[in-house]
């Protein structure tokens, strides 16, 4: 109804009111008072009538009443949406718990008595039905006015393509924009960018003007959903952000020791989900106790972040506020074999030695735990997740967490065939030729084929028809064979498959870049390094040589080949699960927003599904994790604490037997995550960091904190991140180099970059602060610098 068209009653039934949008009263609820508000300061909301459902009348009633009003005002269509009296407020906003009813046609009154019906059944007794022309959107979603994970002052915007019910309800991962705010609140146009998003430039600078806008109407913070057709901007709904919980401090208590906080493991705090599945001690046990590891890493959470330290085993505990005395290796051996645990140990590394332990697990992997592996995961991709009823969602939960479990513990186990295979050929290149780990290293590069095949199958589908069958059903098995991975360590954050605007943007931007393939001259790389290997070799040592460089050559591609199966899709599996549970325990109230859910455990998740009645309990948990969480976020600590030890002793006093596996394992920590914390920036404007993959590139800096921010990219351009993970390789076809705060040369990026053939800098302490996003910068992969070239000024 146009916004200055009066009430009207309809026949006898007195009560059936069709009420402007524009005079709707408090008693109408939250959803409509809030569109009230809106049209009365003059912004863009979609025409449309409330009707009170206080007292309760039949969904009959108000469905002819909106049939009439539909059809007098040319409505073809409609969306009927719930206005409880409690939707949209400054304590609740009551996302997900109410109806709403879209693409309703205006002329048929059994499909709109079937959408009232079920509006009038999620609101209870009071509020009101709001009946709104159907927006036919070409794009749509939500806007915040400030952060609502950390409070910060950004302006941040979701969209998706069509109607934004999928981002709303959860189902699809929208493209994002973060712009920052100004200290008066305003934004900056040359802040305003697109990117390749579902929305044009000019409907995104209108709709942040009409969000701040909001804002002031408003009185604070808000969340609003809208829509975008043919150019004009829609606010359909806007409300207070209640799901930004207030900050619950931290208390930061340092243990004794050293400890490390990893980027690329820890990008962000864990949710409480997370940790209960992703537990680093518990997974790391199995390996220590059956290779015999004379140390291990323990993990902490320091002020809401996750850092580990070396633990010896059997030691004594660092005392607090002192550095251990640095010992002699003969004298560390011998406090070894004094202790009961030390003793266990070197009987258990003994024992793996002997009985090779670690080639059978390889050719388990090989011969049938891969297999097993993938075929499980296929198994849990099938099952219809909204199908089952609560106890059933609740079993999956379980049985995907518990998969998640016995997957690290795989993924650890397997990182001993790889680190001996790896251990050996270094230790042998260092002692008879000199040769450092990285040039090492070279003689294995190409040859982690499994870490870029996302990246060289999007390549492949870029390169087919767009609108081809082949193309259709090579997108399909991308989804299904790639798509059910984690992005990151942490469960809260969507999945591949869950972000097709994503997957888009990267084929196109694969499209753009051509062939990356490098597979040939990988190959000759590999074989000029070995003869210059072999040259230098004694005669009588080149036999060796070869026996240690194929071992190494087949367990290269084993911790990228093992992290998808082991860690990255069970990681999937477990956040498809809880967001059905999420929905549902939202829906009956025991959560405040379907997201709460990733601040319970998976068990806390499976009791609330089982539980017959809302438990407060649960809510206050979830509540308090996510203050906690959003403190943690506010409030990063710093890289690490304490000092730091230096390198690890030889253990001089001990047969090779007995010290091999922990030398493997400490040769790879220092290769995969070195202790680097000075900041990496010289006086002369060089950043310095670890070589990582040689060659030379000059291009546009990225600044890449998640996979949120991938649809920046363009071919050629930089890469700047904190760090990497496997899941990352589907952007490497199109990026003309890297640069990592943290890694060393068996990193993620470090490995994935000599894939690829392209330059890459690690362990470049400071980089993603250092650096601007959009400058020029110049990487040298073989010295590990990073030179910055003056930026040109952003237009105001």
């Amino acid at each position: 109804m146009p916004q200055g068209a009066g009430r009207r009653d309809y026949g006898a039934m007195r009560t059936i009111e069709a009420v402007p949008l524009a005079s709707a009263a408090a008693h109408h609820g939250g959803k409509a008072a809030g569109l009230s508000a809106l049209l009365t300061a003059g912004l863009p909301v979609p025409p449309g009538v409330v009707f009170d459902a206080a007292p309760r009348v039949s969904a009959a009633g108000i469905a002819a009443a909106a049939v009439e009003v539909a059809h007098e005002h040319g409505w073809r269509s409609v969306a009927v949406r719930s206005s409880a009296r409690d939707e949209d407020g400054a304590t609740s906003s009551g996302a997900g718990v109410y109806a709403t009813v879209l693409d309703v046609p205006g002329d048929d009154v059994d499909a709109m008595a079937s959408a009232v019906d079920t509006v009038l059944a999620s609101i209870g007794e009071t509020g009101g039905v709001i009946v709104q022309q159907m927006v036919a959107a070409d794009a749509a979603g939500v806007v915040f006015t400030i952060d609502p994970v950390t409070g910060a002052a950004f302006l941040v915007v979701n969209a998706v393509a069509g109607l934004g019910e999928t981002l709303v309800s959860g189902a699809e991962t929208p493209w994002q924009a973060r712009i920052p705010r100004e200290g008066d609140g305003s934004v900056r146009s040359a802040d305003i960018v697109v990117d390749e998003g579902p929305v044009e430039i000019a409907p995104l600078r209108e709709l942040v003007r009409l969000a701040i806008e909001a804002e002031r109407v408003r009185g604070g913070p808000q969340d609003i959903e809208w829509a975008v057709a043919g150019g004009a901007v829609w606010l359909l709904q806007s409300r207070p952000v209640t799901a930004l919980a207030a900050q619950v401090p931290v208390e930061v208590v340092v243990p004794p020791g050293y400890w490390l906080r990893d980027p690329t493991h820890g990008r962000l705090p864990r949710t409480r989900m997370t940790a209960s599945v992703v537990d680093e001690d518990r997974a790391v046990r199995p390996m220590v106790e059956e290779f015999g590891m004379l140390a291990t890493f323990s993990g902490a959470r320091i002020g809401g972040w996750h850092y580990v330290t070396i633990v010896p085993v059997g030691g004594p505990p660092p005392a607090p506020g002192k550095t251990p005395p640095r010992l002699p290796g003969w004298l560390v051996s011998l406090l070894i074999r004094s202790s009961s645990a030390g003793r266990r140990q070197l009987r258990a590394a003994r024992r793996a030695m002997k009985t090779d332990a670690a080639q059978r697990l390889l050719d388990e992997w090989n011969d049938h735990l891969r297999d097993e592996l993938r075929a499980r995961i296929l198994a849990f991709q099938d099952v219809d997740l909204g199908g089952l009823d609560d106890a059933g969602l609740a079993d999956q939960l379980r049985r995907r967490a518990e998969m998640l479990i016995r997957g690290a513990e795989l993924h650890f186990r397997l990182a001993m065939p790889y680190s001996l295979g790896i251990f050996e050929l270094v230790d042998f290149c260092r002692s008879q030729i000199g040769w450092t780990p990285q040039e090492t290293l070279d003689l294995l590069s190409g040859l982690a084929d499994v870490a870029s095949q996302p990246g060289r199958a999007l390549a492949s589908l870029a390169a087919m028809p767009p609108e081809s069958t082949e193309r259709a059903d090579a997108f399909e098995r991308f989804q299904r064979y790639f798509g059910c991975r984690a992005l990151d360590l942490e469960v809260a954050e969507p999945t591949l498959a869950e972000s097709p605007h994503l997957l888009n943007v990267l084929i196109d931007a694969a499209r753009q870049a051509g062939s990356v393939h490098a597979k040939e001259a990988h190959a000759q790389e590999r074989g000029r390094v070995a003869e210059r290997a072999r040259a230098q070799l004694q005669p009588s040592r080149v036999a060796q040589f070869d026996r240690l460089l194929a071992t190494a050559e087949r367990v290269y591609g084993l911790r990228d080949d093992n992290v998808f199966l082991t860690l990255d899709a069970p990681l999937a599996l477990v956040r498809y699960a809880a967001l059905e549970a999420g929905r549902r325990l939202a829906a009956r109230g025991t959560l405040d927003m379907l997201e709460d859910v990733f601040h319970l455990t998976t068990e806390e998740a499976a009791a609330a599904l089982e539980s017959r009645h809302p438990l407060t309990n649960v809510r206050d948990s979830a509540l308090r994790q996510r203050g906690e969480r959003a403190w943690a976020s506010a409030h990063p600590g710093p890289i690490s604490y304490g000092t730091d030890p230096g390198a690890p002793p030889r253990f001089t006093g001990l047969t090779r037997a007995e010290r091999t596996p922990t030398e493997a394992e400490m040769l790879m920590g220092e290769l995969i995550m070195p202790s680097v914390t000075a900041a990496a920036e010289g006086e002369d404007g060089v950043l310095r960091g670890t070589p990582a993959s040689a060659g030379h590139v000059t291009g546009t800096a990225r600044i890449i904190h998640s996979e949120a921010d991938f649809h920046v990219l363009e071919p050629g351009d930089i890469v700047v991140c904190p760090g990497t993970r496997p899941s990352w390789s589907v952007i490497f076809p199109l990026i003309g180099g890297i640069v990592a705060d943290a890694g060393g040369a068996l990193s993620h990026p470090a490995i994935i970059a000599r894939e690829y053939g392209i330059p890459a800098v690690v362990a470049a302490v400071g980089a993603t602060d250092a650096i601007r996003d959009g400058e020029v910068i110049t990487v040298d992969g073989a010295e590990g610098t990073v030179r910055r070239h003056r930026a040109p000024s952003l237009p105001e």
